[in-house]
């Protein structure tokens, strides 16, 4: 009973320590991605070694639940689950590069779909607003830029599977989105704060393109609008690239998009260079001008 007792101690701490060596690679800062892959360090972790269906991936599954277990704030829990999604979604990446056969890939998707709802989960147990602790507008942060990397791997990844394959990654990217807008209602105290935090973080992720940049916050937007929508009225708009500008001087995915914003369409086409004070504005002219010059 006691080599029992002193066994599972020792695989306790083996495990806690494993997980501390992990986590010890794992510190960065979300860098430019513009025009570049989306790597590992752009999402703060490091490049995955032990992938879905190694025999021995129970392992990093068993240190991450410990991790998990041992961590008792609710603001340092959802980080730390942020940070697993982060490290499943670059498993899954180097699963598709590497060509593994499509168990294992959709084993992966489904790995990090269930992930995405622990995360969520977590969130929803936070009690206090961004504007209460600044901790939590800390990790909304953060969550915003990685979790914008995270549509951008799923739009990618896509286009280098199998149709089979290919619908479950559209799925878990569509659920992936919805809880994204859930995470970010329930931790800001309204609609413009939730708007404006996510401009601004848009704004600093050196994101591919103007289109993805304005499509993923007219998306989250959208989900938002459907959670707290008290009646069937709000539609879902399609995700196709006709670009309006908004009479308030901001550009939008299509008109669809613009008016379940609240806003009229001033002009077809994105918003053209003006003296706008809007910032997330200012650095969408300066894309898209940029790729009017090359």
């Amino acid at each position: 009973m006691l080599k029992t007792k002193l066994s599972i101690v020792f695989a306790v701490l083996s495990l806690v320590f494993f997980a501390g060596i992990v986590s010890a690679q794992e510190n960065g800062d979300v860098t430019g991605t513009a025009n570049e892959e989306i790597t590992a360090q752009n999402l703060d972790v490091s490049e995955p070694t032990l992938l879905p269906g190694s025999p021995f991936y129970f392992l990093k599954e068993w240190a991450r639940n410990i991790q998990s277990t041992l961590t008792f704030n609710p603001v340092a829990k959802a980080n730390l689950k942020e940070k697993f999604s982060n490290e499943k979604i670059m498993e899954l990446k180097k699963l598709i590069e590497q060509n593994q056969n499509r168990e294992r890939i959709e084993n992966a998707i489904k790995n990090y779909g269930g992930e995405i709802d622990d995360l969520k989960n977590v969130a929803d147990k936070i009690k206090e607003k961004a504007a209460e602790n600044p901790e939590v507008g800390k990790f909304l942060d953060k969550f915003v830029q990685h979790q914008t990397l995270h549509q951008e791997i799923l739009e990618k990844l896509e286009t280098k599977v199998s149709t089979t394959t290919f619908e479950k990654i559209e799925a878990v990217r569509e659920r992936h989105l919805e809880k994204f807008g859930e995470v970010m209602n329930k931790l800001e105290e309204n609609k413009e704060q939730l708007q404006e935090r996510l401009e601004k973080n848009l704004e600093e992720i050196g994101t591919s393109t103007a289109e993805t940049i304005i499509q993923i916050r007219d998306r989250v937007m959208e989900k938002i609008q459907e959670r707290s929508a008290t009646t069937s009225a709000i539609h879902a708009c399609l995700t196709t690239w006709e670009p309006v500008c908004g009479t308030d001087g901001k550009t939008y995915s299509n008109a669809c998009f613009a008016k379940l914003a609240g806003v009229e369409v001033a002009s077809q086409g994105a918003c053209t260079e003006t003296a706008t004070t809007n910032t997330f504005e200012q650095k969408i002219q300066q894309l898209l001008k940029n790729k009017v010059g090359n």
